[in-house]
């Protein structure tokens, strides 16, 4: 299964970054709002998980993303 850094550099290709855990919306160039909802719905289709509309308004960064997942029982 692919890690979250690996999922960030197949969504985002042109992005250099060293600790994901750091970014959030808005860290890289073609980060945005939109782009956000298309990466939580790769992560959705990769981990087999589902964001309430609420979560994915609050997860706006890898490491909240990470510790939703975490909690849901997924090393990412």
């Amino acid at each position: 299964m692919m890690t979250l850094e690996q999922l960030l550099r197949q969504h985002f290709p042109a992005a250099v970054f060293e600790d994901s855990d750091d970014l959030r919306v808005g860290s890289l160039p073609d980060w945005n709002s939109l782009a956000h909802f298309n990466f939580l719905l790769l992560v959705e289709e990769t981990y087999g998980v589902r964001f309430s509309v609420d979560e994915m308004s609050d997860l706006k960064s890898i490491a909240e993303i990470r510790a939703r997942l975490s909690a849901a029982g997924i090393a990412a």
